[in-house]
């Protein structure tokens, strides 16, 4: 990420201010696929150099045993057990 060395440099300001906020549009939330071990993710922002974070938002989640597998561009792969309850995880994406 680029850095700001003067700081009167509204342009260069403005620059790396948007370069941080588009780090946060690069969320979303997914459901484990039912009676299969992965679930894929599209998410055009996604590169093979992307770091994918995984958060838990319901209890079965929690127990999934869910990891991210491999990820490429525009996609993520997330690999868990194969249940047919609810598992919704919220996901953030960094190094678009």
């Amino acid at each position: 990420m680029e850095s700001v060395h003067n700081h009167a440099d509204s342009r260069a300001v403005a620059r790396v201010l948007n370069q941080v906020v588009s780090q946060f549009d690069n969320t979303g939330s997914i459901n484990l696929a039912n009676s299969t071990t992965t679930t894929t993710v599209s998410n055009s922002k996604v590169v093979p150099t992307s770091k994918v974070f995984l958060q838990p938002r319901t209890a079965a989640a929690v127990t999934a045993g869910a990891f991210v597998s491999s990820i490429s561009s525009g996609s993520f792969v997330i690999t868990h057990a194969s249940e047919t309850t609810v598992r919704t995880f919220d996901y953030v994406v960094f190094g678009v």
